[in-house]
């Protein structure tokens, strides 16, 4: 893999998305966890847990390589994308709930994805797994995460009128920034050889997706949340943070092939946030005009 792209502009693409969702950030945002804690707790438990435990459970018993299954159970260990926190919104869901939980999973994503990065190499691996340490790729995501996040906060505090000019466009320049990063992991690696792959992965990042955003669903309409808040953890499942999956694979394990259910994973998670978000909004306009029947 070209060492360019590997090491410096991937990197660079994932810090970026982190700053534009610090610059968004304000105090407020941690304060309001507070205030819904059932939410926020069992999103992270989503987010922590069961996401890693459906992709371990996906792959287990699948015939696909163990590189593949590394990378997918990889891609579920990262926290949700900046991207669910604008879909959100579009889906007329708990946007506060959603901008909330990016924040901290980003953060707390420097010690889980380790943990679980290191368990998938040890069950598919085994002693053929690259010598990765868990501390150093701890330290690698707090530099292209925490920091960048932390700088974005910072010129919010000491420059809120530039900072605010900027969030009015950061999650759309996030957006393509990481459209960008998924697109140019395709080509770098060859069409011949993604469309090899995606007959390896494609089905499999397509079941994780669904799978993630059902039991999000599940889960939170058997806790009897909101539907606001059952739209905001569905999105916050579905919609990973594929770019520090791909920097993680590319940058630390040294092998593309690890990114390549996340790139993959990058392009199907739109098409099926479109048709939950086309499915909520419904929801929502029935369930206003059922109110207004009832007035």
């Amino acid at each position: 893999m070209d060492t360019l792209f590997a090491q410096v502009l991937l990197p660079l693409a994932l810090a970026f998305i982190m700053f534009t969702l610090g610059v968004g950030l304000t105090p407020a945002d941690f304060k309001r966890i507070a205030l819904q804690p059932r939410a926020f707790l069992v999103g992270t438990a989503l987010q922590f847990i069961s996401l890693p435990l459906i992709a371990i459970a996906l792959v287990a018993f699948l015939p696909i390589p163990p590189i593949v299954k590394v990378g997918v159970v990889l891609l579920a260990a990262c926290p949700g994308g900046t991207t669910s926190n604008l879909l959100t919104h579009m889906a007329r869901g708990d946007v506060a709930l959603s901008v909330s939980l990016t924040a901290i999973t980003s953060l707390a994503s420097v010690v889980t994805v380790p943990v679980v990065l290191m368990v998938a190499l040890a069950l598919f691996m085994g002693p053929d797994a690259p010598q990765v340490g868990m501390v150093s790729t701890g330290v690698v995501i707090f530099a292209l995460t925490v920091i960048p996040v932390g700088l974005g906060m910072i010129l919010r505090k000491l420059a809120p009128k530039p900072a605010v000019a900027l969030e009015r466009h950061s999650r759309f320049m996030s957006g393509l920034v990481f459209t960008a990063v998924v697109i140019a992991t395709v080509l770098n690696e060859g069409i011949g050889e993604t469309l090899r792959r995606l007959t390896q992965a494609g089905a499999v990042s397509l079941a994780l997706n669904v799978a993630a955003m059902a039991v999000a669903f599940a889960v939170s309409s058997w806790m009897a949340f909101k539907m606001r808040q059952r739209v905001a953890l569905t999105l916050e499942c579905g919609l990973q943070n594929a770019t520090l999956a791909i920097v993680v694979a590319s940058s630390l394990l040294g092998d593309i092939d690890y990114a390549m259910p996340a790139a993959i994973y990058g392009l199907m998670m739109f098409a099926t946030a479109g048709l939950f978000i086309l499915w909520a909004r419904r929801w929502s306009k029935a369930a206003l005009r059922a109110r207004n029947m009832a007035l």
